[in-house]
């Protein structure tokens, strides 16, 4: 079978992975409702659902920490067949405490895919694509869930028969990551340090931004019930997945701005109360903002993680503080649900706060980049100048500066992948490096 690009894989399996956990979390949902808890299936599902899925998070991180060259399949393969034993258990299951039992370890299994899917996009993937093939990968699934949907007006997930179609999803999944073997040799880093303080200032910014977020949104002010249905703003938040992933890639910063302009939304929402039109532009804007939110939250624990090696279980963390944002959110709405002017003064006072967060945050992660940008051209020319790179060389070492893998910079320059090493042992040599870490290193001391 011929070996699938990095960035093909990796959206293969972001997508076929988010699209049957999805699913099944929302056949769960429907069934919750069906059994009559006589719980909030909102709490059930959106609070402790959330929290369940961010522990799986943890878990797989804490596991990576413990093992940061892991590269095996087999474990992920067992995982997946347990967490769709999970599904079908809970849909069957008719005992509400049996459905939600089974139910939050779904989650908990859900989060612990989540993570093995972040930690490939973390290795697998260049910084400059990483954006887009998870935007796309989300997008596309989102899609799918969307068009499961329009099924007998849901009642194809509803019924639970969409779990023989997670079956179906899950065993492709499994063939996948057989077939597409992808360990972690070459893996590169940027050699940069990332400081206990700033992962914490960037996990609290994330969780700030899902907080004020999910009770923003919520505002039943900012409710627009004419001229938007509910399937089509999946199409818009689909939308916004891909135009954050390539805004993403080509300027971080850009991505990261447009996330918190989302927050605002709401409150003009509110101010456009009674102008339907106005508000009706301002809600599909919002669904497209919720894109840059989703992207930017992963994306920027992905960059952090690939900094160095002991950083790696840092891959899904992004998501992991996002859903323990989400759960507070949901819970706060619901405790003032009827209470609209306390939870739009809460709202307000944690908003100015996520400011000031994100403004800290921008000012450590993005400023010192847009200083060394405009002499990056000059050092790269210098560095090649002084070291008589050929101009293949000079190809290749552009696309190491990049983040590319060996198979990349393969497919991108139509060229074997024992060229590419034949090449990249040529410039270690004339450089003096024993590796591509020291290479790094050189390079920026010029």
């Amino acid at each position: 079978m011929r070996r699938l690009n990095d960035s093909r894989y990796c959206f293969l399996l972001i997508f076929l992975c988010f699209l049957w956990t999805s699913s099944g979390y929302l056949t769960w949902m429907y069934h919750l409702m069906d059994l009559n808890t006589g719980f909030s299936v909102e709490i059930l599902t959106e609070v402790i659902g959330y929290l369940f899925q961010a522990a799986g998070l943890l878990l797989f991180g804490l596991f990576i920490k413990k093992n940061p060259a892991y590269t095996g399949t087999r474990k992920f393969i067992y995982v997946i067949g347990i967490d769709v034993l999970l599904i079908i258990l809970s849909v069957l299951s008719q005992q509400t405490f049996m459905a939600l039992g089974f139910g939050f370890l779904m989650n908990l299994f859900h989060g612990i895919i989540a993570g093995y899917y972040l930690y490939r996009l973390t290795t697998l993937v260049g910084w400059n694509s990483r954006s887009l093939v998870f935007g796309l990968a989300y997008g596309s699934a989102s899609i799918g869930t969307w068009l499961l949907s329009l099924i007998s007006k849901a009642n194809f997930i509803r019924s639970g028969h969409s779990c023989i179609m997670d079956i179906v999803l899950a065993g492709i999944t499994i063939w996948l990551i057989t077939k597409e073997k992808s360990p972690n040799e070459d893996l590169q880093f940027t050699g940069e340090h990332a400081d206990t303080r700033l992962i914490l200032l960037a996990g609290i910014t994330v969780i700030f931004l899902s907080l004020v977020k999910s009770i923003g949104f919520s505002f039943s002010s900012a409710e627009i019930n004419q001229g938007i249905s509910l399937e089509l703003s999946r199409v818009f938040y689909a939308l916004g997945l891909v135009i954050a992933g390539y805004i993403g890639d080509y300027e971080r910063k850009y991505g990261a701005v447009c996330c918190v302009a989302l927050l605002g939304f709401p409150f003009i929402m509110i101010a456009l109360k009674d102008h339907t039109t106005p508000s009706i532009l301002f809600w599909i804007l919002n669904y497209l903002m919720f894109g840059f939110y989703t992207v930017f939250r992963v994306v920027l624990f992905s960059d952090i993680a690939r900094k160095k090696k002991e950083y790696l279980y840092l891959a899904g963390f992004g998501l992991m503080f996002g859903r323990i944002g989400d759960a507070s959110g949901f819970l706060i709405c619901s405790a003032l649900n009827n209470h609209s002017a306390v939870l739009i003064s809460i709202a307000a006072v944690l908003f100015a706060f996520t400011i000031l967060l994100f403004f800290l945050l921008y000012q450590k992660v993005y400023l010192p980049e847009s200083f060394t940008q405009p002499d990056e051209q000059d050092q790269f020319e210098t560095f090649i100048k002084k070291y008589q790179f050929s101009a293949r060389e000079q190809e290749i070492f552009g696309l190491m500066l990049e983040g590319k893998s060996n198979g990349e910079m393969a497919n991108e320059l139509y060229i074997s992948e024992s060229t590419v090493k034949f090449h990249i042992h040529n410039i270690l040599k004339k450089t003096e490096c024993d590796n591509r870490i020291s290479l790094l290193s050189l390079y920026k001391q010029l």
